[in-house]
């Protein structure tokens, strides 16, 4: 039974796993949505976040000052002692590769 418990407990994280997202995170700003929001994290570096600025023209990077992260719950740069990680999450639209 703890075999059993083991392995089904195993599957179900390693199919959370394959689900969650992991892309960039940058936004396509395809959306009147996006704009308002503005910037969004971007998900490969902490140090820098996507900005749109310009509807259907894709977001734009933008660096934190230095010593700072990116925390996306706050939509701004924050010292290190108070970053935490959050978990990525999918734009409303993405940038056309």
């Amino acid at each position: 039974m703890k075999v059993q418990l083991a392995l089904t407990s195993l599957l179900v994280i390693s199919c959370g796993l394959a689900l969650a997202y992991d892309g960039d995170g940058q936004p396509g700003c395809k959306t009147q949505a996006e704009l308002d929001i503005a910037v969004f994290r971007n998900n490969w570096d902490a140090t820098s976040y996507w900005k749109c600025e310009t509807l259907n023209k894709p977001a734009i990077e933008i660096k934190c000052p230095s010593e700072t992260g990116f925390m996306d719950s706050l939509k701004n740069c924050v010292n290190w002692e108070e970053w935490e990680w959050e978990k990525p999450v999918e734009p409303l639209s993405e940038a056309d590769q």
